[in-house]
Parts: C-alpha cells; sequence; structure tokens
C-alpha cells in the first residue's frame, strides 16, 4: 500500500523533470531559430514557466506529503487498533486522514493563485475570459 501511494509521486516528479528539459533544450536552440529581438521575450517565458512547473511540483509535495506519510503508518497502526478494539485511537485515525486529506485538498485551491502569481500570460487570458472579451 505504501509504495502505491508513491507512484503519483513519482510520476509527476518524472514528467515535470522531462518538462523542463524539453524547456531548456528549446531555450538553447532559440537563437539558431528566431531573431535576436524575439529570443529575450522567449527565455524570459520559458525561465518563468519552469519556475511556475517548479514551485506547484514543491507545493504538490508539500501538500501530499502528510497524506502519504499517514498511509504508511496507518498501515502499521490499524490492525493492532482493529484487534485491541481500540476505538478511540481508531477515531483518532480517522481524524489525522481527514485533515491530512484536508491539506492535500489545499494543492488544488492554491495551484490557480500559483498561476495566476506567476504567469502572466494565464492572469491576462483570466481576466479577459472574466470580463467577457474577446482575445
Amino acid at each position: 500500500m505504501a509504495v502505491s501511494n508513491l507512484v503519483p509521486f513519482l510520476i509527476m516528479f518524472a514528467c515535470n523533470i522531462l518538462i523542463i528539459r524539453i524547456l531548456r533544450k528549446v531555450q538553447k536552440q532559440r537563437p539558431t531559430m528566431m531573431h535576436d529581438l524575439y529570443v529575450h521575450r522567449a527565455n524570459i517565458f520559458t525561465i518563468k514557466m519552469t519556475m511556475m512547473i517548479v514551485i506547484c511540483m514543491a507545493y504538490f509535495l508539500l501538500a501530499m506529503t502528510p497524506l502519504t506519510t499517514f498511509f504508511i503508518v496507518e498501515s502499521y497502526l490499524r490492525p493492532g487498533y482493529k484487534e485491541a478494539n481500540n476505538y478511540v485511537a481508531l477515531a483518532r485515525l480517522d481524524l489525522i486522514w481527514t485533515v491530512c486529506y484536508l491539506i492535500g485538498l489545499t494543492n488544488f485551491c492554491v495551484n490557480f493563485f500559483l498561476y495566476t502569481a506567476i504567469n502572466d500570460r494565464f492572469s491576462k487570458e483570466f481576466r479577459a475570459m472574466i470580463r467577457c472579451q474577446p482575445r
């Protein structure tokens, strides 16, 4: 059970590393493909995109670590508590699970604010969408 909880972490981490590697590769190739005037602007966009990916990944890891840790610890504690009919301890485990789950769910709430704060294009498009303005 503990290994299966680590799979989303590993998949997300690997995919984000691949995206960052591709962004870096394209950034190195830009001077040969674009005029110098546009290279600087595109490189700034790549840096901001990389920063956004790293910050979102770091917050995801921070928010999901308590839940993953809980699953590992709970897999050892719950059978003993059930066997001993320790209902108070089982209720505490359920409460801790709820808190850890809510902390994990904050990732979805915080992502919007991270995207808006870091990515200028996202915030412009979002404002245009809210105001019902065409692009």
